[in-house]
């Protein structure tokens, strides 16, 4: 087994659990401050893109890592949709993303295709990005999720430079750099929160 092998069986593995703490803190607290609604739509499409390159190259060990957050993808979409998050806009900019994206495979080739791909990662990530950054709380966010996808994007680096692979090293780039300003913004957040002052307790008269 080759050692860029190695990195992406560890990187799919990963990635099919980036997306559960999410997930999971969406549904047991129902707190979507701070969550990008337009992300998952352009992970969704982003993500069968993927699939579709990594197979006409004939990278078949990736190509499970992407089709399964596929899924995943669609789950988020299913979860944020229950707790009544406005999602028509974030419906249509994941379909004008798709649109992009197969105009470009249509009319230039895989090459071009697999090369916007390379930077598809700062199209899927910006919208997070710029949603934790603009709420003076972002108390929705899961640090493990964005834990979990930096690591991956790491580990997605190593393998796109082990094969001279370069798509595939510019979206694990873009990968690190976002998913650690992220967990940056949650931490400083959360930590401002822990340290405020606690209001005294009124007195039981007073309360009534």
């Amino acid at each position: 087994m080759r050692a860029a092998d190695v990195f992406v069986i560890v990187a799919t593995l990963l990635a099919w659990t980036t997306l559960i703490p999410q997930i999971r803190r969406i549904i047991r607290t129902g707190d979507i401050e701070g969550v990008s609604v337009t992300w998952p739509f352009i992970g969704l499409v982003s993500n069968t893109a993927w699939t579709l390159y990594l197979a006409s190259q004939a990278l078949w060990a990736a190509t499970p890592s992407t089709a399964g957050m596929v899924v995943f993808y669609v789950v988020a979409i299913k979860v944020l949709a229950d707790r009544h998050a406005p999602l028509r806009r974030a419906l249509g900019r994941g379909a004008l993303w798709a649109s992009t994206l197969g105009t470009v495979g249509v009319l230039f080739g895989w090459g071009a295709f697999g090369l916007v791909l390379g930077w598809s990662y700062a199209v899927q990530m910006a919208p997070p990005l710029v949603a934790a950054y603009r709420s003076s709380s972002p108390t929705g966010i899961s640090i493990g999720s964005w834990t979990l996808i930096t690591v991956e994007a790491l580990l997605w680096g190593i393998y796109g430079w082990l094969l001279d692979d370069l798509p595939v090293q510019v979206f694990a780039l873009t990968g690190v750099v976002a998913g650690s300003s992220i967990l940056a913004r949650a931490w400083q957040t959360r930590r401002r929160v822990s340290q405020a002052p606690v209001p005294p307790i009124a007195s039981s008269d007073t309360r009534l």
